[in-house]
């Protein structure tokens, strides 16, 4: 747990204020939030912010205006490791303006405070992935864009991609994904001897075990008992853990996150689950013996899930094609895909854009799941 400079409100001559956030600021954030987005419970903002581990304090500024929270600059902490070194990092997201206050440059003077306020530290460096809007004004103030994220999906409901709200349609195009999906499972080696346990709760000290046998080098969020403990608590998605044994002994072990969602049109509802985690990080030949099991498991619990969804490249993705999974980056999804660009910068931004050795903008040298993203 560390702590950030103090550093003071700053009131302009237009009559905004920008500061940091302080705990009598919840209801006027959450107000503010659910103008922009609404739905999200007030629970998740305690566990996003509030209950955060990695910081003592809520890292997030707003603007006020005439006593109202106007604006917010919310952030996420994760502790990162990279090679043998260990870093506090932010996630920007849920960036908001009220719309009777935009184009006042609130968002800069926000960013400017953020980066003021931390530039002695903790936070070392910041990454997220923002929307297309977002990445544009990040990367006038400094920001770069350090690559785009393959994802790879296995569609079990084409309706997802076409937003068709014929029954009909929808009904044929899934019978036909759920052929073409068998096809592709024929053939597939899933070890006999291999034993997939679903757990109820995550079992927070087996994952973390599972990962300290290989965690790679590149920069990663660091993955103990407690990051488990915290980061599998967010109230907006249903985690479920599974973990595969091979000759008595764990060997690997996947998190899943399954949510309900609504489609690009808006004209119907779809369930999605992403593969939010897998450990080891680091494949070997037991672990990658047992994820097909993993993977078979998974599928067979989530069959009606419209979207089955795997970030980055910890399973092989010769496993992945086996199952029917496809890479947003490849035909037929690229089209489709929206493009998720990760952007990064230093803590402050004129400061060294290398972790232990490791440049931040370029994409290869991080190792993602979905466990860095989906915090939504």
């Amino acid at each position: 747990m560390t702590t950030k400079a103090l550093t003071t409100a700053r009131a302009a001559a237009d009559g905004y204020t920008i500061r940091w956030y302080e705990p009598g600021d919840r209801e006027g954030f959450m107000a503010l939030h659910d103008r922009i987005w609404p739905g999200f419970p007030d629970d998740w903002f305690d566990w996003k912010f509030a209950d955060n581990p990695y910081l003592d304090e809520a890292p997030v500024v707003v603007a006020e205006y005439d006593g109202e929270i106007v604006g917010a600059r919310p952030n996420l902490a994760f502790q990162m490791r990279a090679g043998d070194t260990h870093h506090v990092a932010l996630q920007s997201g849920d960036t908001m303006v009220d719309a009777d206050h935009r184009r006042k440059g609130l968002f800069s003077r926000m960013s400017q405070h953020l980066f003021e306020g931390y530039a002695d530290g903790p936070p070392k460096f910041t990454f997220n992935v923002p929307n297309m809007k977002t990445t544009g004004g990040m990367v006038k103030q400094g920001f770069e864009i350090a690559g785009e994220h393959t994802t790879y999906h296995r569609v079990q409901d084409p309706a997802t991609y076409a937003g068709r709200d014929n029954r009909l349609a929808r009904t044929l195009g899934k019978a036909a994904a759920t052929g073409y999906l068998g096809t592709r499972r024929r053939g597939l080696d899933v070890p006999s001897e291999v034993t997939v346990t679903r757990h109820a709760d995550i079992p927070s000290r087996r994952l973390a075990d599972l990962y300290r046998r290989r965690p790679p080098n590149e920069i990663h969020a660091f993955r103990d008992e407690q990051f488990f403990e915290y980061r599998f608590g967010n109230p907006r998605w249903e985690y479920t853990a599974y973990t595969a044994r091979l000759g008595g002994r764990p060997v690997a072990g996947v998190v899943t996150a399954t949510q309900e969602t609504n489609s690009w049109d808006s004209a119907y509802s779809y369930t999605v689950t992403k593969v939010a985690d897998v450990v080891p990080l680091v494949g070997d030949d037991e672990r990658d013996r047992a994820l097909p099991a993993l993977l078979e498991r998974v599928l067979a619990d989530n069959a009606d899930s419209a979207v089955v969804s795997v970030r980055g490249e910890s399973i092989p993705q010769s496993t992945l094609a086996k199952f029917g999974f496809h890479s947003d980056q490849r035909l037929p999804l690229r089209p489709l895909a929206t493009p998720t660009r990760m952007v990064v910068s230093p803590i402050p931004l004129d400061d060294d854009w290398r972790v232990a050795g490791r440049d931040i903008r370029d994409l290869s040298n991080w190792r993602p799941t979905f466990v860095e993203h989906n915090t939504t």
